[in-house]
């Protein structure tokens, strides 16, 4: 190498996120091959990300949900944990138990008309604050038919029979006969009779169920000119299989009218895989038999629900043929009942987890097999379409079991957990368009490791949003987002091992051969009360990296002295951390940088090598 080699310099500043798409030797400067465990700052800097909790000890009970509610200002946290639900307090970390004999799955729950309602793929349950029962319990009665003939039965069909109950109530006209003839045959009861608003005594009739006939003692009396129907009578007619169509469900939204959160549409249920229910106004109690809608085929399962403005967005799964995106939107009929259209959307991608839906402000995600993707309105033909948001992470996401993986929007990220990992879409930082003539973009990207959830809920109190998480084993814990110093940095107690690495950089010439100079070297890192970094370098002869350098760079605060490391430094700047080392010879260079201690801080504003270029490589 001449002695005459001009010094180069290369400086990797402004990062963003990682980058699994590429070979490590070809992303960008400023993203990372390799970078669990960090996320970025205010300033869109990686630093490390927050560690988490225990709030509820586990029980080796898996955790099947977590509920938010709060009823008359007290906020009420729900856990289905195995198969019971209990309530939890994250002040004295006790529990109490609500129900049990739920099924060891996962569970969903929305909250409208005053109720939590909760899905749990066997039984509708709802929730009032102090009880949870099931949801058929005083269910409401419909009037499913008025003006009928007492001779045949006959009439005017008005409300829907509720599948949650087999309780209906026909009105009659008296016309002076005894015998009443009733819609239905093999009835289970008739339940009570009433005749202009009064309620008969059971020795006033009798009953024949299997014909279904009533036989009045003394006819009714024939109603005043121009009044509606005088006699009312309730039956118990049970359809089997009927209430299992609400009960097997196992997902829901809330949506109504104009974009309302008055009704719960419900789905999921094995047995009617394209089919989605719709409650009564505002009351989760009245399922009718004729507010139902089947979405497409029955070889795609509905998966999800996002809403779109006004209109609700229906994903399917995907078979490679048919529709996997339907849209609903609403209106009113002559006389001023809910109506609802839907229409399919697109092809293409489908949805593969039923708890894998969130959002970026207001740009609607969901999970398939091919990455994470978008709902989109095209701004030529203003149709639907589906754009994938997720290109940099997508070659190691698509390898897990996306069918098990939950999300959550939280923080301003899109975040899908699966085991003990999580990807992130960073919605904070600046979005990328890879091509300039694609006019789709992709989000920056964040990847961690050992966060251990496997249903997650999203808290917000006071403008302020918390993250909490189930596990396998019934722990249920909590993002430290919610503190301040440097104990958010570790686990449940163990430290977060956090990295950021560079790519491995030929400096644009993969056959020149390079030597990285002993001094003019450092990484600089985010000032913290506490922090440190173990730097280490790869060349394209390494198997693996070697640790070259470690620094420290703590700030003197009276309130944390650690006196293994004092100091009196009290500049809270950013601070370098030179490594001396002289590499020889090398076609490419990667930097690793490390924190693997709890309760430190850590964060890489930027990388500064200098390098001499020597002779043309011979390999």
């Amino acid at each position: 190498m001449s002695s005459k080699a001009s010094i180069r310099t290369k400086t990797y500043s402004k990062f963003r996120g990682v980058d699994f798409s590429s070979d490590p030797s070809l992303v960008d400067d400023f993203r990372s091959p390799w970078a669990p465990n960090m996320i970025s700052d205010a300033g869109g800097m990686p630093e490390k990300r927050p560690g988490w909790r225990i709030i509820i000890e586990g029980n080796g009970i898996r955790v099947n949900g977590l509920y938010s509610v709060e009823f008359g200002g007290v906020r009420h946290l729900l856990c289905h944990r195995g198969t019971k639900l209990l309530r939890w307090y994250e002040e004295t970390k006790n529990t109490t138990e609500l129900r049990t004999g739920l099924p060891d799955e996962r569970s969903m729950a929305v909250y409208m008309g005053g109720y939590l309602w909760i899905f749990t793929g066997a039984e509708l349950l709802r929730y009032n604050g102090l009880d949870v029962e099931r949801a058929s319990v005083g269910a409401y009665v419909p009037m499913t038919v008025i003006s009928a003939s007492p001779t045949d039965g006959g009439g005017m069909a008005y409300e829907g029979v509720n599948y949650l109950t087999g309780k209906q109530k026909i009105g009659y006209v008296a016309d002076g006969n005894t015998d009443y003839k009733l819609p239905y045959t093999e009835l289970d009861s008739v339940d009570f009779i009433t005749v202009n608003g009064e309620e008969l005594s059971k020795d006033k009739y009798a009953v024949d169920l299997a014909k279904g006939t009533v036989k009045f003692t003394e006819a009714p009396p024939k109603p005043l000119a121009g009044a509606a129907d005088n006699v009312v009578i309730t039956l118990t007619k049970t359809v089997p299989g009927a209430a299992d169509k609400i009960n097997k469900c196992r997902i829901a939204t809330v949506w109504g009218v104009g974009g309302a959160s008055d009704r719960i549409i419900a789905s999921g249920n094995s047995d009617y895989p394209n089919f989605d229910f719709t409650c009564a106004f505002n009351d989760g109690t009245y399922w009718s038999d004729t507010d139902y809608q089947v979405v497409g085929t029955a070889q795609t399962k509905i998966m999800g629900y996002r809403r779109l403005g006004e209109n609700l967005a229906i994903i399917k799964e995907d078979n490679g043929q048919d529709s996997t995106v339907f849209i609903r939107s609403s209106g009113l009929d002559e006389y001023g009942g809910a109506v609802w259209s839907t229409k399919p959307c697109l092809s293409g991608a489908g949805a593969v987890s039923r708890f894998g839906f969130g959002n970026i402000d207001d740009e609607q995600l969901f999970i398939t097999g091919s990455g994470i993707y978008a709902l989109t309105t095209n701004s030529l033909t203003s149709e639907r379409i589906v754009q994938n948001r997720s290109a940099r992470i997508d070659p190691k996401l698509i390898k897990e079991n996306l069918a098990d993986a939950v999300s959550i929007s939280f923080d301003g990220a899109y975040m899908v957990f699966i085991d003990d990992r999580v990807y992130g879409l960073d919605g904070k930082q600046q979005r990328s368009y890879p091509s300039r003539a694609d006019t789709s973009y992709l989000y920056e990207c964040f990847y961690w490791d050992n966060v251990p959830a496997r249903v997650v809920m999203k808290l917000v109190e006071n403008g302020k949003e918390y993250l909490y998480f189930g596990t396998k084993d019934g722990r249920i814990c909590k993002l430290n987002t919610d503190i301040d110093g440097l104990t958010k940095f570790n686990d449940g107690g163990a430290p977060i091992r956090a990295v950021w690495s560079t790519k491995a950089d030929d400096d644009g010439d993969p056959m020149i051969l390079k030597t990285l100079l002993k001094k003019g070297n450092a990484v600089t890192i985010k000032p913290y009360n506490r922090s440190s970094a173990k730097i280490c370098f790869r060349t394209d002869k390494d198997a693996e990296a070697q640790q070259v350098a470690y620094g420290t760079m703590d700030i003197f605060d009276w309130e944390d002295i650690d006196f293994e490391r004092f100091t009196f430094n009290s500049n809270d700047a950013p601070s370098e951390i030179p490594f001396n080392r002289k590499v020889k010879n090398y076609k490419r260079l990667q930097f690793v940088v490390v924190n693997d201690v709890a309760n430190e801080g850590f964060g890489v504003y930027g990388i500064t090598k200098h390098f001499v270029t020597g002779n043309f490589a011979k390999t």
